[in-house]
């Protein structure tokens, strides 16, 4: 799976894909490429990244978005209203921020934007066990919403 920081000039909407969407809002393009192989793996879905959460807001992928990770250090305020946004555009959809260790604030913010919050550098694993939860959970209600 390719990994490429998407900018806000091609709209998300256009890029066609079946499945389980993650959305990743990174900087860091090694953060991506461990998310992206991940998914990958689990063969459910597919990674749209952005470098900025304005970008998400202006092109919001179509179809069913399984996970939001917010990894591009935003300020405060602007997390906050990522956050809010979030919770406005996929109210249960999950999400997860990662921050560097000792950004209380960000942990703060996160936490009463109803997300996660994960420490740099993250391991392998704990990707690995959060997207398995995640993917999983989503898999299992179409499933049973497709038996109904």
């Amino acid at each position: 799976m390719d990994v490429c920081l998407r900018d806000s000039i091609a709209p998300a909407k256009r890029l066609g894909k079946k499945g389980l969407c993650v959305v990743v809002i990174c900087t860091e393009t090694c953060e991506a490429k461990q998310i992206s192989h991940l998914v990958s793996e689990v063969n459910s879905g597919y990674l749209v990244t952005y470098r900025r959460a304005e970008d998400l807001m202006r092109s919001a992928p179509a179809g069913r978005v399984a996970m939001v990770i917010l990894a591009n250090d935003s300020d405060v305020p602007m997390l906050a209203r990522t956050l809010r946004w979030l919770r406005h555009r996929w109210p249960h959809c999950p999400v997860a921020v990662v921050g560097d260790l000792g950004c209380g604030k960000h942990e703060m913010t996160a936490r009463e934007g109803g997300a996660f919050f994960l420490t740099r550098p993250v391991a392998l694993e704990e990707w690995s066990s959060l997207l398995d939860h995640v993917l999983g959970a989503v898999r299992r209600e179409v499933v049973s919403r497709e038996l109904l």
